[in-house]
């Protein structure tokens, strides 16, 4: 089923997600929202649907990330593994799912992201109602620790403004959202 009204939006940080009280500060932050089709998915399933398949370049990409990281002497685990957007793992706190580390999970919100030397992250599936509409917002929050974590920001910063989205946008228009 392909959505046409896949439209991804920048906007701000939801003020009721937990992701801005679940680090002790946000030196970046960015969120993207688009319509949620598919009001019957919770935040598990739609941040699945987001990241539970994601093009083959953005796993290179990841990959190479990792591989830069491990040089630098940062945590880096890699998952390889080619994942169906079909089967929605259980998302249970603490457990590593794809690429990140689950540490909130609720039917409304689900947090995942990582803590390291240079810096932490955390990424938020905010599913959220509006004006007879439901929403699913993607954000993303970065709390750095030190010049290491600034270069890391500045080099990666571009990439993630283009894959965000697009990973959103894709979801949507395939028809998992």
């Amino acid at each position: 089923m392909f959505n046409r009204d896949a439209g991804v939006r920048l906007v701000a940080v939801p003020a009721c997600s937990n992701i801005s009280t679940s680090l002790k500060r946000m030196d970046f932050a960015d969120a993207y929202e688009v319509h949620l089709s598919k009001p019957q998915l919770d935040a598990s399933a739609a941040y699945w649907a987001v990241f539970g398949v994601e093009p083959v370049w953005v796993r290179w990409l990841m990959c190479l990330r990792g591989h830069i990281a491990v040089l630098l002497g940062l945590t880096h685990p890699f998952d390889t593994t080619k994942h169906s957007a079909d089967v929605v793992p259980v998302l249970q706190l603490g457990v590593r799912v794809g690429a990140f580390t689950v540490q909130t999970v609720s039917p409304n919100e689900v947090i995942v992201g990582d803590d390291d030397k240079h810096l932490n992250f955390r990424i938020s599936c905010l599913k959220t109602a509006s004006g007879g509409r439901t929403y699913i917002t993607i954000s993303t929050a970065v709390e750095i620790h030190n010049t290491l974590g600034r270069i890391y920001m500045f080099v990666v910063k571009p990439f993630h403004r283009f894959i965000a989205p697009l990973m959103v946008q894709r979801a949507s228009s395939e028809g998992r959202l």
